[in-house]
């Protein structure tokens, strides 16, 4: 079996099956238990594990990477997930073929590639589920473990499968598993840093509790759905037992907690027995991390839980976790000996800090503290530990601070108490901060008082001026200490006091001579706007009349409005404010998009910016590109396709704008084209699909605005005939006004010309279509006759040809067809484009960006220059916005969107092997240029050995086909070459009809050589066959002509309707995939009745591995802007980074 067939990592094994079913699984194959492995070679396997008796698994891989495996073992369910024995065939299977011949035994027939349309991507249905008592599981990437984890908390009680007659003892009569019981209990532990941790013990049984012995390795049991013995009478088994959701949930956090030490210590390669997660030598116990300690108590503490806490006596009693006062007095006294000041402190000692866990332990029960109660109660702890007393001594000169500082925090963490002759001296009253502010010219400055009733404080005076509110006396302070008025103290809000000077400390605001000063405009617009909103909810402001009109004030919030004008073609913002001019406007908007806080007014007050009804401006002018030269005062005019971008008009930022009738008329009409309702012509009416219709409505409306855009539509949904249908609309509507009628200009390549003549014949007969092309007469012929045709076609290089013409001309409509063509702004082919002149433009591709968003930009300067701007505009520009302000004028439609009935797409990858001779050349060339290649990049010469680095990576690719194609002397095959010819034979056997491309016409001749041998017929199309006969070979294939068409990928990769193929062979891979996806679109379009089968062929073990890592890089480049899988991409632009990736250097 391929390696391919094999997509899954050991690591995704583990991710299936759990970190101990896994580890187990590993075990089971180190000790040779996975026996009579065998597969039918396309995905199914069967094995028997041997143990207390032979488990049967069966596992299937289908193409789709869906993984599915049944195990007959008891712990096999769907509630617990893949058991060891799933996990031990997985991983031999992935050893099998990683490394082959490392076992025997293993079946691998060869299985027919070409499968009937009926079987194919169906998996491995011949196996239906009710062929095996049990149901299948399938896990697919990410959602392995969100599903697990879904099943493993929403299932409430697990119903038994049947796993045959030997397990039939084992399943309980009633169907229903046996309710457990579990106690949980937690304990204090004392560490070796002199410290306690908590650790969880746990006893579980039916009518008796068993204790734990091992808590990991159950915790590890419960986890992979295996047994778990107590005694001789009781043993866990998952098959038997349940536990309640409470229960559960409880224990698959200890399992969390579990895992998480045993990863850590596997990154770090500890020794088990540095595990944290037990106490040294009790695996009874597991120890609770402080970080996980919270969340656990609020499962604890959730009712249905048996949990217990152990006391100091060794009894135990509920758990008890609550947020209150410890259980502890301070007593406070005076000795009437010594004047000295005593606390007695009763009960901390008796107490379990754990300030790592933010609790204490007390009276048996948790005691959640605030953090910085925690630290004071661990601070005080270790002053008694150190003075192995219970009483503090305060020196009388101390006994202010103290009662200032310490006695509002004791009071939280226990009961205060003290004597009469204490209380009566203390004075406690509600602290009012006040701020005074004058302004002094262009000074503000400010007064802070602090005021207790009648006592007056002045925080800021450098000798801490304080005096009676009378003014009758005055005494010192020490900072923020509590003043002694004789023999009282006054028990200052130090909180609330710290709370506004910080706040002040972190304003604009300078300490000057007692009081406060701003003198810059910056500082005084901090003051008026950031400290006094602030300040004002914790203190009494008071302002002069001359402050409060610094702050200017208005009832009604600024006014932005957007509108087209009647023209359609400007967009006018309106920005009102109320007693504004025009001067002051101007004013505001520039000091709004040069991002000042603040714009000062002639009279002298501040405005502020900050607000919300402010900034939507500045939004609008980074989303519609301003510069400061668009804004002379209340109303700005910009060219309409600036705001074309708003599709989602209440977007956040947005919600202040007043959005104008006519630009909201012209949004929703760029939302959905289709409200314009116009009508399509009579004549194509019953063959254009509804999204067809719905693309030939978006053209029109378009075309009405007089804007650009690019139709995108996935190859074979039908962009020609949708721009046949606008093209016979505008014709028509010409004819019913009688406006004079302008030709239609198509510019397409050369291979495509006469496939639009020949739609036009086809859908629209009465419309006068001529191509000019050919030669210099026959294209003077087609021009001169200008006056008379609806539609001229032409070439791209022609139109450079023919430009001086063309630019004479102004023209209806410009269809860009292959708009990749002009994807190079700097190209001729570009630059003539852009100089032809049409009221409208279109662009059809289905790759608009192939390397870079600079593609992009390019074909839209072409089609709507008006959109973006100057290219460094564009470069500059994020993503998001670019995808913003393109998605109304980029239609894209897929296939498997919009043709429902279109049959499947089945894609394979092939891999070979190469010759021994074709290895040997293919390794020597690889050293070589990875030599070369390494040198030139260390000596900063890569752009400069660009193309002999690209050009070598060439000749590998060659290799990988056939060395013959530049080795003359070659006399070897080629093992693809040889893949192929089997491929092709098979096919033809089963009646298959096949495109087989290549980028190497050589390759393509070599081919061709050897069907001829085989007396196969065939077409072959490459560069060189002429326009009109490309029409006629398809139009031949299509009707059952041959089995077999030779396309080259770039010659025939576009343009061609093969829907008489069912098969496409993708014989050597491009460096992007749309070109791969344009080929097999060839065949997988409108029309395509079968299921195509899509096959890349692989040189195993070389560049082309790197090269569909590349492609899958490639796929998303322009997910952000248009969401669809476009670039063709060129080795040219192949970085210095994925060229190191290619070549592995």
């Amino acid at each position: 079996m391929d390696r391919s067939m094999v997509p899954f990592t050991l690591g995704e094994v583990r991710s299936l099956c759990g970190r101990i079913s896994y580890k187990r699984g590993e075990q089971l194959v180190k000790e040779g238990l996975v026996a009579e492995l065998n597969s039918d070679g396309v995905g199914h396997f069967e094995a028997k594990v041997r143990g207390e008796q032979p488990y049967d698994v069966k596992v299937d891989v289908n193409r789709s990477g869906t993984l599915k495996a049944l195990c007959n073992c008891p712990a096999y369910t769907p509630y617990y997930g893949y058991c060891k024995h799933i996990a031990a065939v997985l991983i031999t299977i992935h050893q099998v073929h990683s490394e082959p011949g490392i076992r025997s035994g293993l079946v691998v027939p060869l299985s027919p590639l070409f499968e009937s349309a009926e079987s194919v991507g169906t998996g491995h249905d011949e196996h239906p589920q009710d062929s095996q008592p049990n149901a299948t599981v399938a896990y697919e990437g990410d959602d392995i473990v969100s599903s697990s984890l879904i099943s493993l908390f929403q299932r409430k009680s697990g119903v038994t499968r049947k796993h045959g007659s030997e397990l039939a003892t084992k399943i309980p009569i009633n169907g229903r598993k046996e309710l457990l019981n579990v106690e949980f209990t937690v304990k204090r532990v004392h560490s070796l840093r002199d410290e306690y941790k908590f650790v969880m013990e746990l006893k579980v049984g039916e009518k008796r509790l068993y204790i734990v012995n091992d808590l990991g390795e159950f915790l590890g049991c419960v986890e992979a759905a295996e047994r778990y013995p107590f005694t001789k009478l009781f043993t866990y088994d998952p098959s038997l037992h349940e536990f309640s959701p409470e229960d559960r949930e409880l224990i698959m956090r200890l399992i969390d907690i579990h895992n998480s030490e045993y990863a850590y210590k596997e990154a770090t390669h500890l020794s088990p027995r540095y595990s944290s997660t037990r106490s040294k030598g009790d695996k009874r116990q597991l120890i609770i991390p402080p970080l996980a300690w919270k969340s656990l108590v609020q499962l604890m503490m959730q009712p249905g839980l048996n949990v217990l806490m152990e006391q100091d006596n060794g009894a135990t009693r509920s758990f008890v976790a609550e947020e209150d006062r410890l259980p502890v007095s301070f007593k406070m006294r005076k000795e009437p000996e010594t004047e000295n000041y005593l606390m007695d402190i009763e009960g901390l000692q008796e107490c379990t800090l754990m300030p790592r866990y933010g609790c204490v332990v007390a009276e048996g029960r948790v005691i959640l503290l605030e953090e910085s109660d925690t630290r004071i109660a661990s601070e005080l702890w270790k002053l008694l530990y150190h003075k192995e007393s219970n009483q503090l001594h305060i020196p009388p000169i101390q006994i202010d601070s103290f009662m200032e500082h310490v006695v509002p925090g004791l009071r939280r963490l226990g009961n205060v108490s003290m004597e009469q002759q204490i209380a009566d001296r203390l004075v406690e009253t509600q602290l009012r901060a006040k701020l005074f502010l004058e302004q002094d010219g262009e000074v503000l400055r400010g007064t802070l008082e602090f005021h207790y009733d009648g006592i007056k404080l002045h925080p800021l005076s450098l000798g801490n001026r304080n005096e009676s509110e009378d003014g009758s006396g005055g005494w010192d302070v020490d900072s923020i200490g509590s003043p002694i008025l004789g023999d009282v103290i006054l028990i200052r809000d130090t909180q609330r006091e710290s709370l506004v000077l910080e706040m002040i400390d972190r304003s604009a605001f300078r300490i000057n001579e007692g009081g406060l000063i701003a003198e810059a405009e910056d500082e005084l617009y901090d003051v008026l706007f950031n400290l006094l909103p602030e300040l004002e909810h914790v203190a009494e402001i008071y302002a002069t009349p001359s402050v409060k009109r610094m702050i200017h004030s208005s009832n009604r919030p600024p006014k932005v409005k957007i509108d087209t004008d009647s023209s359609l073609n400007w967009l006018e913002v309106s920005f009102e404010m109320d007693a504004m001019n025009e001067d002051e406007l101007r004013g505001i908007l520039l000091s709004i998009v040069e991002k000042k806080k603040y714009y000062r007014l002639p009279e002298g007050a501040f405005l502020s910016l900050e607000n919300e009804e402010f900034q939507v401006f500045n939004r609008l002018y980074s989303d519609l590109g301003m510069k400061t030269n668009d804004i002379k005062g209340g109303l700005i005019s910009l060219p309409v396709a600036r705001g074309l971008q708003f599709q989602d008009r209440n977007e956040e930022g947005l919600q202040g704008v007043q959005w104008g009738r006519s630009l909201r008329r012209l949004l929703d009409h760029l939302k959905d084209p289709e409200a314009m309702d116009f009508e399509v012509p009579f004549s194509l009416a019953p063959i254009l699909r509804d999204y067809q219709v719905t693309g030939f409505r978006w053209m029109k409306m378009l075309a009405h605005y007089r804007f650009g855009g690019i139709l995108a539509d996935d190859m074979g949904l039908g962009k020609t005939l949708q721009s046949i249908a606008y093209i016979v609309s505008e014709h028509e509507k010409s004819s019913a006004t009688g406006v004079e009628r302008k030709p239609v200009l198509i510019v397409a390549p050369a291979s495509l010309v006469y496939n639009w003549e020949s739609e036009f014949h086809k859908f629209a007969p009465q419309l006068h279509v001529k191509v000019a092309a050919g030669d210099k007469q026959e294209r003077s012929e087609v021009l001169s006759e200008v006056e008379k045709v609806d539609v001229i076609v032409t070439t791209y290089p022609s139109l450079r040809r023919d430009l001086e013409w063309y630019r004479e001309i102004t023209f209806d409509t410009l269809i860009i067809d292959e708009a990749q063509y002009i994807k190079n702004p700097e190209s001729q082919t570009a630059q003539a484009v852009k100089e032809i002149s049409a009221a409208h433009h279109f662009a059809l591709t289905g790759t608009p960006i192939e390397n870079s968003l600079e593609e992009l930009w390019s074909i839209f300067d072409a089609v709507f220059p008006g959109l973006f701007g100057g290219r460094k505009t564009f470069i500059e520009m994020p993503r998001d916005r670019i995808a913003k302000k393109v998605r109304p004028f980029i239609l894209r439609r897929l296939k498997k969107d919009v043709l429902r009935e279109l049959p499947d797409k089945i894609e394979t990858v092939l891999q070979s092997e190469l010759h021994v001779e074709q290895k040997q050349l293919y390794s020597a060339y690889l050293a070589k240029l990875q030599e070369d290649t390494a040198k030139d990049l260390e000596e900063g010469n890569f752009q400069k050995s660009r193309i002999k680095i690209l050009a070598g990576i060439t000749r590998l690719r060659q290799l990988c086909c056939h060395p013959t194609l530049f080795i003359d002397s070659y006399t070897g095959s080629s093992g693809k070459l040889e893949q192929l010819l089997e491929l092709v034979e098979e096919a033809l056997d089963s009646g298959k009809r096949m495109l087989i491309f290549s980028q190497f016409t050589g390759i393509l001749s070599l081919i061709r050589s050897e069907l001829v041998q085989r007396e196969v017929d065939l077409f072959y199309l490459d560069g060189f066959t002429p326009s009109r006969e490309r029409v006629d070979l398809c139009r031949r294939f299509n009707e059952g002509e041959n089995q077999i068409f030779l396309i080259s990928l770039k010659a025939g990769g576009t343009g061609l309707n093969l829907t008489g193929a069912d098969t496409v062979i993708l014989y050597d891979l491009w460096w992007n995939p749309a070109v791969e996806e344009q080929a097999t679109g060839r065949a997988h379009r409108m029309g395509q009745k079968q299921v195509v089968q899509v096959i890349r062929l692989v040189s195993k073990g070389t560049i082309e591995e790197k090269i569909l890592e590349l492609q899958e890089r490639k796929r998303d480049l322009i997910e952000e802007v248009i969401s669809s899988e476009s670039g063709e991409g060129t080795s040219s632009s192949l970085t210095e980074q994925e060229i190191r990736g290619l070549l592995m250097i």
